[in-house]
């Protein structure tokens, strides 16, 4: 076993390279020194600093090996099962020996490759969870072989990253998992994210100085439940007839799109609502610190990273009711709560936009807030104290003989649900 006192680690991520959150979180290690690989299913545009990028493809050396073919056809002809799943392992455990980690860390649960690094025995194994990956009766419903896998992988884990309390609780449920995972709300480069000089958005975007911004910065998705701000706007112009909604894409589903473009002008709303695109993160600040409110209602959250985002701005944050949220904001103390219908939104906006002196006290409390709990260094500083010990107490190991005859067992039995 090797001293906790080393100075760097290699670790294996396992993630989208494409998401935001993972990228932030990845480089952090790296910016701390360690020597950090991502095993991804494609590659992020511009790449992560420090970090190198590994996507599972299949070499056409390995595809022309003669033994490798054997396998492939004895898995297709005489077990009939999918040879995609098992070129997979094959390169996956390929990729995980090349690594040579200390360290495999999982960002987000519900991934194949999460579920590939729990079979194949990786350890020491570390999972974070983000909310839709165990909220499994609140977000998407997934499939009884998902589940199944996505439990497994939380059964071997040997620590478990939570955003939130209400999130180890679920962990609890799911199979007493909460006893190993800890509070990590992972959070916003306080020193690189933060209120902008926003007037030259505001000349791109064409917004007059009178104008006030509301903003929608969630996934346009219906869980998001977007269409309800916009059908609050009717009510809120009516009060206060400078107001504008800019709703952010990014993630969007093309059909809630549709809906929401319909909606907007069915009411008749083209002045007063506007479509942004994806918006780049690197932007985000810009579009926070132009908006006077953000708004996000959705059904079902973990703890969003938009709300943190909007915290570290200084932009006051109208919420659905979720309790889970009131871990880290309180109602007109540091964010202000509504009923997720269009009139009690409308209300909570035209409350703000009208009350100067709540909207400051709102923003102050939530910028102390967000600098106490919700740096990103700090807490990636705490992942890798929980990294060092766990190097010191477990042998590394990409791959186990004994781990994979009990994957057997697992897969069979995922296969089955399959089937049903």
């Amino acid at each position: 076993m090797r001293s906790a006192r080393r100075k760097s680690l290699v670790i294996c991520a396992i993630g989208y390279a494409q998401s935001t959150h993972v990228a932030a979180r990845v480089r952090c290690f790296a910016d701390l020194g360690h020597q950090v690989f991502l095993i991804t299913e494609r590659a992020s545009a511009q790449g992560i600093p420090g970090v190198s990028e590994l996507v599972p493809k299949l070499e056409p050396a390995l595809a022309a090996n003669v033994f490798f073919r054997a396998i492939m056809w004895f898995w297709r002809k005489i077990l009939k099962m999918n040879v995609d799943h098992l070129w997979r392992v094959i390169v996956f455990v390929r990729l995980i020996r090349s690594c040579r980690p200390d360290i495999v860390h999982v960002h987000f649960a519900q991934s194949y490759y999460g579920w590939l690094a729990a079979l194949c025995g990786c350890r020491p194994l570390v999972v974070t969870v983000m909310g839709g990956d165990i909220l499994f009766d609140e977000q998407g419903a997934p499939s009884a072989e998902s589940r199944l896998l996505t439990l497994e992988l939380l059964r071997r884990a040997d620590y478990i990253t939570s955003k939130s309390n209400y999130l180890t609780t679920v962990l609890d449920r799911l199979g007493g998992f909460g006893s190993k995972a800890e509070r990590i709300v992972w959070g916003i480069p306080i020193n690189d994210f933060g209120r902008v000089d926003s007037n030259g958005l505001r000349s791109s975007l064409q917004l007059s100085a009178k104008q006030q911004v509301i903003l929608s910065p969630k996934i346009l998705q219906p869980l998001y439940r977007v269409h309800l701000v916009v059908e609050a706007m009717p009510l809120v112009i009516a009060q206060c007839p400078n107001a504008i909604l800019l709703v952010t894409e990014y993630g969007a589903d093309p059909e809630y799109r549709r809906r929401i473009a319909a909606r907007i002008a069915e009411l008749g709303l083209e002045k007063y609502v506007r479509l942004c695109g994806a918006v780049a993160h690197s932007e985000m600040s810009g579009y926070y610190s132009l908006a006077a409110v953000t708004v996000a209602v959705p059904s079902s959250d973990g703890l969003p990273q938009t709300l943190l985002e909007g915290m570290a701005c200084e932009t006051p944050s109208i919420l659905s009711r979720l309790p889970r949220y009131e871990e880290i904001v309180r109602h007109e103390h540091s964010a202000y709560f509504v009923d997720a219908t269009p009139e009690d939104i409308a209300a909570g906006i035209v409350h703000l936009l009208q009350d100067e002196k709540l909207c400051a006290t709102i923003a102050k409390n939530a910028l102390e807030i967000v600098r106490r709990e919700g740096d990103l260094n700090e807490q990636a500083r705490r992942v890798e104290q929980r990294y060092f010990h766990l190097a010191a107490r477990i042998a590394p190991r990409a791959l186990s003989p004994w781990q994979l005859l009990s994957s057997c067992r697992t897969l069979a039995r995922a296969r089955a649900l399959a089937r049903t």
